[in-house]
């Protein structure tokens, strides 16, 4: 299996992989591209990270799935993460853009997300299907990361990156789908 039509961006933390992304998805969807499936952005209260959520990109629907409140189920750092929450935006949002999207964005392919194995077997299913996709994951080795990585294209990122990035990625993407 190629490589041809998936593509990851990877980078540090801060390094502007979420921003690319989100590039990506505002140009192409200027194009009449229709992109789809998730995002995890953080959440902040009074200047301080105190969990991050998932957004369903055709819909809107978003959950807080990852805080400093939760209690129960898995933790990464200060972090409680609630596996149930995230599932229940992120699996639908993901099957659904598979289905009726050109393009389906992947932000991101993380620790956190990585406790659902319903996640794991959907990227899966999406990596292996002829629908274009875009990842975002982190540099830290983490078995599936590496799995997903070995079947994309990967873009290294750092900070200030992120518009020459997404240049690349949009035309990538455009040729992939036959319309540059």
């Amino acid at each position: 299996m190629g490589r041809e039509g998936k593509y990851i961006i990877r980078g540090k933390p801060g390094s502007g992989k979420s921003t690319a992304a989100m590039m990506v998805k505002e140009r192409l969807e200027n194009l009449g591209v229709k992109v789809g499936g998730i995002r995890t952005p953080e959440v902040r209260s009074g200047g301080r990270r105190i969990g991050f959520e998932v957004e369903d990109l055709l819909t809107g629907e978003r959950v807080l799935f990852a805080s400093v409140n939760y209690r129960n189920g898995p933790r990464i750092s200060k972090y409680g993460v609630r596996i149930d929450l995230f599932e229940k935006v992120a699996i639908p949002a993901l099957e659904n853009s598979m289905r009726e999207c050109d393009l389906v964005l992947v932000d991101e392919i993380g620790k956190m997300e990585l406790f659902s194995d319903r996640f794991v077997e959907v990227v899966r299913e999406l990596w292996r299907s002829d629908r274009a996709a875009l990842g975002t994951a982190p540099i830290s080795k983490i078995k599936f990361v590496e799995e997903i990585c070995s079947l994309s294209e990967v873009f290294w990122i750092e900070r200030g990156m992120a518009e020459r990035v997404a240049e690349k990625l949009v035309e990538r993407i455009l040729r992939y789908l036959g319309r540059l």
